[in-house]
């Protein structure tokens, strides 16, 4: 496999995706929107950038022609401005159904058509949705629930319908959380703990669901220095809370491979964090890396999202590399300027 497209070349995942074939000395045709916000992230790189949406089937054929792989990362993870949930939700399942026809014209010939999918397919953010059991593995029932989920889960259909009707040569990742940038800092504080435990404990369908149980997420905010100070959540047994988010550059790897791979063909893999990080450990790794104290607080309740990746690392050699200590340290540089968190 030598010239490969990635749609949404430009999208967070995307750029990733680009930058780490070419470092594996892939040819690269990137499709990205017409006057795409982001189309800066490709500057200065060897790729073939086709412009186009994705919503015109004729775009679709032009992206996949004389490529030997796909891989598939364009979708809206949330509504442009001025589009309501209907058009959000249509524009993920078409864009999706218009490159998987496309591909599926030429299933003769691709080697491999990798398509994003999403753990929230299961789901595993289980403030939620109760999750049947954790880890959150492959074969967790599937119950996806907001619009964008749901659009994912659908996405998953419609490429097993064309792998089974074309003989496309397809394999699909969930990942977990995806975070760039300067996100994560945000993900082990205060205002976080605070915004998960409310919707959390107002979620009938929910793990963290308890019925008159006040509003404790202002009392810890009351404690807190502010909404930024690290928190090392436990709840009123002494069970840490925990979250497991995947750092953009390891869902890139995990997208490459699923398209090298011979024992990707036809499965889905989970692809997150090397590990699932307690509050403890988080809030004191950021502490101690912006010398803020560490807020201990107990909650009434337990919040667990994690994902099982043990397949992906045995099947197809996915070996991740950000944990809680590399992305904290990566975000705070991004943060200073040191570094635009793309390597």
């Amino acid at each position: 496999m030598n010239r490969t497209l990635v749609t949404g070349a430009a999208g967070q995942v995307g750029c990733r995706v680009v930058r780490q074939l070419l470092q594996k000395g892939y040819e690269v045709k990137g499709l990205i929107l017409p006057n795409d916000p982001v189309a800066h992230r490709l500057s200065g790189l060897q790729i073939e950038v086709l412009e186009g949406d994705l919503l015109d089937p004729s775009v679709a054929e032009a992206a996949v022609a004389g490529v030997d792989g796909v891989v598939h990362t364009a979708n809206l993870v949330s509504p442009l401005e001025g589009m309501d949930d209907a058009a959000w939700f249509d524009n993920n399942v078409r864009t999706t159904f218009n490159i998987v026809r496309a591909a599926g014209d030429r299933a003769d010939d691709l080697e491999r058509f990798v398509s994003f999918s999403s753990s929230g397919v299961y789901p595993n953010d289980s403030h939620q949705v109760a999750c049947a059991y954790h880890p959150v593995d492959e074969l967790h029932p599937q119950h996806p629930e907001p619009i964008y989920t749901l659009s994912k889960w659908i996405g998953e259909d419609i490429v097993r319908a064309y792998e089974a009707s074309t003989g496309l040569r397809v394999s699909i990742i969930r990942p977990s959380g995806i975070m760039s940038g300067a996100d994560v800092l945000s993900r082990w504080t205060a205002g976080f703990v605070a915004t998960v435990l409310e919707i959390g404990m107002k979620a009938p369908q929910g793990e963290m669901y308890l019925a008159g149980g006040g509003e404790p997420w202002d009392d810890l905010l009351a404690l807190a220095t502010g909404p930024d100070q690290p928190c090392a959540v436990t709840d009123t047994q002494g069970r840490p809370w925990a979250y497991q988010p995947v750092d953009a550059r390891d869902v890139a790897r995990g997208a490459i491979c699923a398209l090298e791979h011979p024992a990707a063909l036809g499965e889905a893999f989970n692809i997150a964090s090397p590990e699932s990080i307690t509050y403890p450990l988080a809030a004191q790794v950021l502490a101690e890396a912006t010398g803020q104290e560490v807020l201990e607080w107990q909650a009434p309740v337990r919040w667990l999202y994690d994902l099982d990746i043990t397949k992906a690392k045995a099947w197809i050699g996915y070996n991740p590399e950000w944990g809680v200590r590399e992305m904290i340290a990566d975000a705070l540089a991004f943060q200073a300027g040191e570094t635009d968190g793309m390597e």
